[in-house]
């Protein structure tokens, strides 16, 4: 488990394609202390928090006075699975690129960067205390205690996806799950590129389901890479918490709406939770 407050042990960069924007962003990550991740965009400041969340339309956004960065979910994965606590991430762009479509690109590049440790051991994990639940349709998340960030997964999507479970129960160490792909149905593209959206997408960087098969040359890296990657992005999503969640996540075809409104349920009651 991290015992203390971390950050970046040296400035270093990355570049790539925006998803949706098809514009190259660059990336320039700063060690920091006591700010938790920061993103920097035009000059401005953008916590990377649940209450600064604006948007969850196919990724999440944040937002602060005039300036806003999206799709944040698989950097914020990397920095959990990398332990760091703190980071001022300055970015040229509003999106944060897409890579691979994993996380796995970011996370090399902070494991090569380094990490430092402060003395400071408080305020690096929440501990669920009480049972938290969200719902929208179908589709439901849920939290309860546990010691550890223990996921149980499910999605469903027509064929051949189907209905897939996967449960972590030692997230920290499930490099799998970095290393999974984002992915999209054929017959989604073209309306999500009619809405303007999508223009950096290529078999590079998503996995696109066809009629009957994986339409990717390679296929899939992981029998079971579509569930996983759903788990990487609820990972992503639940470190914009401030915090390492301890706690038993149930999930049913969840999404960044309902991943932010649980955080949020979570914060509305300090009964909830503890902080050490």
């Amino acid at each position: 488990m991290i015992k203390r407050q971390t950050t970046v042990n040296r400035i270093f960069r990355l570049s790539g394609i925006g998803l949706h924007s098809g514009h190259q962003v660059n990336l320039e990550f700063l060690p920091s202390r006591d700010s938790g991740i920061v993103f920097v965009f035009n000059g401005v400041q953008i916590p990377a928090r649940y209450d600064h969340v604006a948007d969850t339309r196919l990724s999440t956004q944040i937002a602060k006075e005039s300036g806003s960065v999206s799709t944040i979910e698989h950097l914020m994965a990397a920095f959990y699975f990398a332990g760091i606590t703190n980071c001022l991430v300055y970015i040229d762009g509003p999106e944060v690129p897409i890579l691979d479509g994993s996380a796995w690109e970011f996370y090399q590049g902070i494991w090569k960067a380094g990490a430092y440790e402060f003395q400071q051991e408080h305020g690096i994990y929440l501990k669920v205390l009480r049972p938290v639940e969200v719902r929208s349709g179908d589709s439901w998340v849920r939290l309860k205690p546990h010691n550890t960030l223990d996921i149980a997964m499910t999605i469903e999507f027509r064929q051949p996806v189907g209905l897939q479970r996967r449960r972590v129960s030692d997230v920290e160490n499930a490099f799998s799950i970095l290393n999974s792909r984002t992915f999209t149905m054929l017959e989604e593209i073209e309306a999500i590129k009619k809405a303007g959206l999508a223009k950096g997408g290529s078999l590079e960087n998503a996995v696109v389901i066809g009629e009957d098969e994986v339409i990717n040359p390679k296929g899939l890296r992981y029998r079971k890479e579509l569930v996983n990657h759903k788990i990487l992005d609820l990972i992503g999503d639940l470190y914009t918490s401030g915090y390492r969640i301890l706690g038993k996540v149930e999930a049913h075809k969840t999404g960044h709406y309902l991943n932010n409104l649980l955080l949020k349920e979570l914060f509305s009651d300090p009964a909830n939770y503890r902080i050490y």
